[in-house]
Protein backbone atom coordinates (compact mmCIF):
# COMPACT_ATOMS: atom_id res chain seq x y z
CA UNK A 1 0.00 0.00 0.00
CA UNK A 2 1.35 3.43 -0.91
CA UNK A 3 2.03 5.79 2.00
CA UNK A 4 -0.36 8.41 0.62
CA UNK A 5 -3.20 5.91 0.94
CA UNK A 6 -2.30 5.00 4.52
CA UNK A 7 -2.42 8.69 5.43
CA UNK A 8 -5.66 9.52 3.63
CA UNK A 9 -8.10 11.73 5.53
CA UNK A 10 -10.89 9.84 7.37
CA UNK A 11 -14.33 10.28 5.80
CA UNK A 12 -15.81 11.97 8.91
CA UNK A 13 -12.87 14.37 9.48
CA UNK A 14 -13.46 18.13 9.50
CA UNK A 15 -9.80 19.04 9.13
CA UNK A 16 -6.21 17.83 9.22
CA UNK A 17 -2.86 19.22 10.37
CA UNK A 18 0.29 18.45 8.34
CA UNK A 19 3.83 18.81 9.67
CA UNK A 20 6.03 20.09 6.81
CA UNK A 21 9.69 21.16 6.84
CA UNK A 22 9.77 24.53 8.58
CA UNK A 23 6.00 25.02 8.77
CA UNK A 24 2.58 23.49 9.44
CA UNK A 25 -0.33 23.21 7.05
CA UNK A 26 -3.93 23.11 8.25
CA UNK A 27 -6.48 21.66 5.81
CA UNK A 28 -10.15 22.39 6.45
CA UNK A 29 -12.77 20.11 4.91
CA UNK A 30 -15.93 22.07 4.17
CA UNK A 31 -19.45 21.05 3.17
CA UNK A 32 -19.62 19.26 -0.14
CA UNK A 33 -16.10 17.92 0.22
CA UNK A 34 -14.42 21.19 -0.64
CA UNK A 35 -11.00 21.71 0.91
CA UNK A 36 -9.06 24.83 1.85
CA UNK A 37 -5.53 25.01 3.25
CA UNK A 38 -3.69 27.53 5.41
CA UNK A 39 -0.04 27.68 6.45
CA UNK A 40 0.50 28.12 10.21
CA UNK A 41 3.50 29.01 12.35
CA UNK A 42 4.54 27.04 15.44
CA UNK A 43 3.40 29.99 17.57
CA UNK A 44 -0.09 29.82 16.09
CA UNK A 45 -0.26 26.06 16.70
CA UNK A 46 0.83 26.50 20.33
CA UNK A 47 -1.77 29.21 20.87
CA UNK A 48 -4.52 27.01 19.45
CA UNK A 49 -3.72 24.19 21.87
CA UNK A 50 -3.33 26.55 24.84
CA UNK A 51 -6.88 27.72 24.26
CA UNK A 52 -8.24 24.17 24.15
CA UNK A 53 -10.96 23.46 26.73
CA UNK A 54 -12.86 20.34 27.60
CA UNK A 55 -15.86 20.00 29.90
CA UNK A 56 -17.38 16.70 31.01
CA UNK A 57 -20.81 18.23 31.66
CA UNK A 58 -22.75 17.07 34.71
CA UNK A 59 -21.83 13.51 35.69
CA UNK A 60 -23.03 11.15 38.43
CA UNK A 61 -21.61 9.26 41.42
CA UNK A 62 -18.70 10.83 43.35
CA UNK A 63 -17.43 12.98 40.46
CA UNK A 64 -20.10 15.48 39.49
CA UNK A 65 -18.24 17.50 36.87
CA UNK A 66 -14.76 18.03 35.46
CA UNK A 67 -13.32 20.73 33.21
CA UNK A 68 -9.88 21.33 31.73
CA UNK A 69 -8.80 24.86 30.85
CA UNK A 70 -5.48 26.52 30.00
CA UNK A 71 -5.38 28.30 33.37
CA UNK A 72 -6.15 25.18 35.39
CA UNK A 73 -8.56 22.29 35.89
CA UNK A 74 -11.85 22.26 37.80
CA UNK A 75 -13.31 19.19 39.48
CA UNK A 76 -16.50 18.84 41.50
CA UNK A 77 -16.87 15.84 43.80
CA UNK A 78 -18.85 14.73 46.84
CA UNK A 79 -18.74 12.24 49.68
CA UNK A 80 -22.10 11.00 51.05
CA UNK A 81 -22.97 11.29 54.73
CA UNK A 82 -21.40 8.52 56.80
CA UNK A 83 -19.45 7.79 59.97
CA UNK A 84 -15.83 8.84 59.53
CA UNK A 85 -12.64 9.19 61.53
CA UNK A 86 -11.06 12.65 61.66
CA UNK A 87 -8.43 14.35 63.79
CA UNK A 88 -9.11 17.46 65.87
CA UNK A 89 -6.61 19.65 67.70
CA UNK A 90 -8.28 20.52 70.99
CA UNK A 91 -8.00 23.81 72.86
CA UNK A 92 -5.13 22.47 74.96
CA UNK A 93 -3.14 21.64 71.83
CA UNK A 94 -3.61 17.88 71.87
CA UNK A 95 -4.73 16.03 68.74
CA UNK A 96 -7.71 13.74 69.31
CA UNK A 97 -8.92 11.03 66.94
CA UNK A 98 -12.71 11.26 66.61
CA UNK A 99 -15.11 8.80 65.03
CA UNK A 100 -18.39 10.51 64.28
CA UNK A 101 -21.14 10.99 61.73
CA UNK A 102 -20.48 13.73 59.18
CA UNK A 103 -22.97 15.15 56.67
CA UNK A 104 -22.63 14.86 52.91
CA UNK A 105 -19.67 16.97 51.80
CA UNK A 106 -19.25 18.72 48.45
CA UNK A 107 -15.75 19.52 47.17
CA UNK A 108 -14.80 21.88 44.35
CA UNK A 109 -11.22 22.05 43.12
CA UNK A 110 -9.83 24.96 41.09
CA UNK A 111 -6.17 24.46 40.19
CA UNK A 112 -4.58 23.97 43.61
CA UNK A 113 -7.39 25.72 45.48
CA UNK A 114 -10.19 23.65 47.00
CA UNK A 115 -13.55 24.56 48.49
CA UNK A 116 -15.74 22.46 50.79
CA UNK A 117 -19.42 22.65 51.72
CA UNK A 118 -22.01 20.40 53.33
CA UNK A 119 -25.44 19.30 52.15
CA UNK A 120 -28.52 17.65 53.62
CA UNK A 121 -29.29 14.15 52.38
CA UNK A 122 -26.94 11.64 50.76
CA UNK A 123 -27.69 12.44 47.12
CA UNK A 124 -26.20 15.48 45.39
CA UNK A 125 -27.54 17.08 42.19
CA UNK A 126 -27.14 20.44 40.49
CA UNK A 127 -30.10 21.70 42.57
CA UNK A 128 -28.76 20.59 45.96
CA UNK A 129 -28.55 23.51 48.38
CA UNK A 130 -25.16 24.09 49.95
CA UNK A 131 -24.52 24.58 53.66
CA UNK A 132 -21.44 25.72 55.55
CA UNK A 133 -19.16 22.75 56.19
CA UNK A 134 -19.30 22.05 59.97
CA UNK A 135 -15.53 21.76 60.22
CA UNK A 136 -12.61 24.02 61.20
CA UNK A 137 -10.05 25.31 58.67
CA UNK A 138 -12.78 26.14 56.13
CA UNK A 139 -13.31 29.74 55.04
CA UNK A 140 -16.10 31.64 56.77
CA UNK A 141 -19.65 32.22 55.53
CA UNK A 142 -20.15 30.27 52.32
CA UNK A 143 -16.70 30.91 50.81
CA UNK A 144 -15.74 27.34 51.67
CA UNK A 145 -12.05 27.72 50.86
CA UNK A 146 -9.96 25.04 52.58
CA UNK A 147 -6.81 26.00 54.44
CA UNK A 148 -4.38 23.07 54.08
CA UNK A 149 -1.60 24.80 56.03
CA UNK A 150 1.84 23.68 54.91
CA UNK A 151 0.61 20.47 53.29
CA UNK A 152 1.43 20.00 49.62
CA UNK A 153 -1.77 20.10 47.60
CA UNK A 154 -2.04 18.39 44.19
CA UNK A 155 -3.77 20.08 41.28
CA UNK A 156 -7.43 19.44 40.67
CA UNK A 157 -7.97 16.33 38.55
CA UNK A 158 -10.19 13.28 38.43
CA UNK A 159 -7.23 11.02 39.16
CA UNK A 160 -6.12 13.08 42.16
CA UNK A 161 -9.45 13.67 43.87
CA UNK A 162 -9.02 10.74 46.28
CA UNK A 163 -5.74 12.26 47.50
CA UNK A 164 -7.56 15.51 48.32
CA UNK A 165 -10.29 13.72 50.27
CA UNK A 166 -7.64 11.77 52.19
CA UNK A 167 -5.83 15.03 52.96
CA UNK A 168 -9.06 16.52 54.32
CA UNK A 169 -9.89 13.59 56.57
CA UNK A 170 -6.37 12.69 57.70
CA UNK A 171 -4.94 16.17 58.42
CA UNK A 172 -5.72 17.41 61.96
CA UNK A 173 -8.25 20.26 62.10
CA UNK A 174 -7.00 23.03 64.38
CA UNK A 175 -8.54 26.14 65.95
CA UNK A 176 -8.69 28.22 62.76
CA UNK A 177 -12.10 29.18 61.36
CA UNK A 178 -14.09 27.37 64.05
CA UNK A 179 -16.84 29.99 64.56
CA UNK A 180 -20.26 30.17 62.86
CA UNK A 181 -20.05 26.63 61.49
CA UNK A 182 -23.08 25.12 63.24
CA UNK A 183 -26.23 26.19 65.11
CA UNK A 184 -25.70 24.95 68.68
CA UNK A 185 -21.99 25.80 69.09
CA UNK A 186 -21.53 29.04 67.11
CA UNK A 187 -18.24 29.95 68.81
CA UNK A 188 -16.39 26.69 68.16
CA UNK A 189 -17.64 23.82 65.99
CA UNK A 190 -15.10 21.51 67.61
CA UNK A 191 -17.36 21.37 70.68
CA UNK A 192 -20.13 19.89 68.53
CA UNK A 193 -17.78 17.41 66.86
CA UNK A 194 -16.48 16.20 70.24
CA UNK A 195 -20.06 15.86 71.54
CA UNK A 196 -21.21 13.84 68.51
CA UNK A 197 -18.22 11.53 68.89
CA UNK A 198 -18.97 10.92 72.58
CA UNK A 199 -22.64 10.29 71.90
CA UNK A 200 -21.76 7.93 69.05
CA UNK A 201 -24.50 9.49 66.96
CA UNK A 202 -25.19 7.47 63.80
CA UNK A 203 -26.18 10.51 61.72
CA UNK A 204 -25.15 14.15 61.68
CA UNK A 205 -28.07 16.31 62.89
CA UNK A 206 -29.39 18.23 59.89
CA UNK A 207 -30.67 20.94 62.24
CA UNK A 208 -27.03 21.90 62.93
CA UNK A 209 -26.33 22.79 59.30
CA UNK A 210 -26.39 26.46 58.30
CA UNK A 211 -27.99 26.03 54.88
CA UNK A 212 -28.08 28.63 52.10
CA UNK A 213 -30.18 29.15 48.99
CA UNK A 214 -27.09 28.66 46.84
CA UNK A 215 -27.18 25.44 44.84
CA UNK A 216 -24.34 23.29 43.54
CA UNK A 217 -24.96 24.68 40.06
CA UNK A 218 -24.95 28.27 41.39
CA UNK A 219 -21.55 27.72 43.00
CA UNK A 220 -20.12 26.19 39.83
CA UNK A 221 -21.30 29.24 37.90
CA UNK A 222 -19.73 31.56 40.47
CA UNK A 223 -16.34 29.87 40.84
CA UNK A 224 -15.86 28.45 37.34
CA UNK A 225 -17.99 30.58 35.03
CA UNK A 226 -17.53 33.71 37.20
CA UNK A 227 -21.21 34.57 36.96
CA UNK A 228 -23.75 35.85 39.50
CA UNK A 229 -25.39 33.40 41.89
CA UNK A 230 -28.02 33.70 44.61
CA UNK A 231 -27.08 35.51 47.81
CA UNK A 232 -26.33 33.41 50.87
Amino acid sequence: MEIKNRLSTPTDAMGALYFLPGQYLFKRIEDGGRESAKALSSEQIALAFREFRTDSGWLTRRILRYREEPEGNFVLSFEPAKIRTIFIETKNGEVSELTLALPTLVLLGKGREFYLWAAKGRRVTTKTKLAIAPLPNIGGDLSGKICFGKNEVPEASIGGIDAIWNLIFNTPFNGDHTAEKCRSKPKDVRELLLSLSKKKSKTFPASELIESTTTVEDMWMRVVEKKFFHDF
